[in-house]
């Protein structure tokens, strides 16, 4: 008999070993839908050279590439991890004990459960209301003495809702006081309008405040898996302890710069998305129930489980969906996601659902 630890037999993960990327438009997926331009890639296919493969990675060119972007002085505030969720664990491994809690919205990332249950911790939640909408005062109210971290998506996954640094302020003094660290999960927030803010600015006035952003969205590097955290510079000190050997691989780290350095592409695709995504809301609305937000995606429901749109989507080999996304707008479990990506109307498909 193996010795390990014994309550991860009752944890259940889903399967990984599903290949999506044959796939066209992967509309149940988060990810960046389009590719780039071919210029773009085969421009940063000319970079690489057998020293990227053979050697170890060097990050600190990336580093410095994403302190320049977001107006950083120095890279000693940034913490490189291999996607953001591995930021999600890192903050686990920092500050989750057995027995104790871990505070969140509901719905949520799911990975934040998942982590609670291998950390065996206790997740609590803030429930969204009918206005699809969540209370900061409620948040407060639900810290405990057992409370070891609190995780906020900002932008929701799967809501899509945002809140303003401002309106978390009163959450990071009270958890400030009480020392209980916050991470802020900004995976889509390159789809929220500019002016809004972010807690990468705001979260540098606390000491416990973390946030964390990746690659993966916006900046269409799901499959190199690059994320990063950001924080003041004692709360790194001790994020640093939990540091691989190498953060990231270094074509990860070698295509990260490059995105960096042509970043109007990501404004362009970023633009674009957002565009196609307020068209297709005023579109849909004429004839379903549609959910937009911040992020990268829209739910639709047709009010009789989606039998129509599915009947559609089902004729188009280059298209994988998925219906079942519970939305606390009504009692409907059957919401279906619509990835977004430039010119996503233009498509037959669409043309077919739009114009029933």
């Amino acid at each position: 008999m193996i010795k390990y630890k014994s309550h991860l037999d009752k944890i259940h993960r889903k399967d990984p070993h599903v290949d999506k990327s044959k796939y066209k438009w992967r509309l149940d997926q988060s990810e960046r839908v389009s590719g780039y331009s071919d210029d773009f890639f085969s421009n940063f296919i000319s970079t690489l050279r057998d020293t990227d493969f053979i050697c170890y990675p060097y990050v600190k060119e990336l580093k410095e590439k994403i302190a320049k972007h977001h107006n950083i002085n120095g890279i000693d505030n940034i913490f490189l991890t291999p996607g953001s969720d591995q930021a999600i664990k890192t903050m686990f491994d920092l500050c989750v004990d057995p027995g104790s809690e871990v505070l969140t919205t509901n719905p949520c990332f799911p990975m934040y459960n998942v982590y609670s249950e291998l950390y065996q911790a206790r997740l609590k939640s803030v429930n969204y209301d009918k206005n699809l909408e969540w209370s900061v005062g409620d948040m407060i109210k639900s810290i405990t003495d057992k409370t070891s971290l609190i995780i906020i998506a900002n932008p929701n996954n799967p809501i899509g809702d945002y809140k303003k640094p401002s309106e978390l302020v009163d959450l990071f003094i009270y958890t400030q006081e009480r020392g209980i660290p916050v991470l802020v999960d900004e995976a889509y927030v390159q789809f929220v309008p500019s002016h809004y803010g972010t807690c990468i600015t705001k979260g540098f006035k606390f000491q416990n405040v973390v946030t964390c952003r990746t690659f993966s969205k916006a900046l269409g590097g799901a499959g190199v898996r690059i994320g990063y955290m950001i924080t003041n510079k004692p709360f790194m000190e001790k994020i640093e302890k939990w540091r691989f050997m190498h953060e990231v691989t270094g074509i990860a780290s070698k295509f990260g710069s490059y995105i960096m350095d042509n970043y109007s592409e990501v404004d362009n695709y970023i633009d674009s998305t957002n565009y196609e995504k307020h068209l297709l809301i005023e579109k849909l609305s004429k004839k379903y129930d549609v959910i937009g937000g911040h992020c990268n995606w829209i739910h639709i429901n047709d009010k009789n489980d989606n039998e129509f749109i599915c009947s559609v989507l089902d004729k188009y080999k280059d298209v994988t969906y998925k219906v079942g996304v519970s939305i606390p707008y009504d009692d409907r479990t059957n919401w279906l996601r619509l990835t977004i990506g430039p010119d996503l109307h233009k498509q037959e498909f669409m043309k077919e659902i739009i114009n029933v």
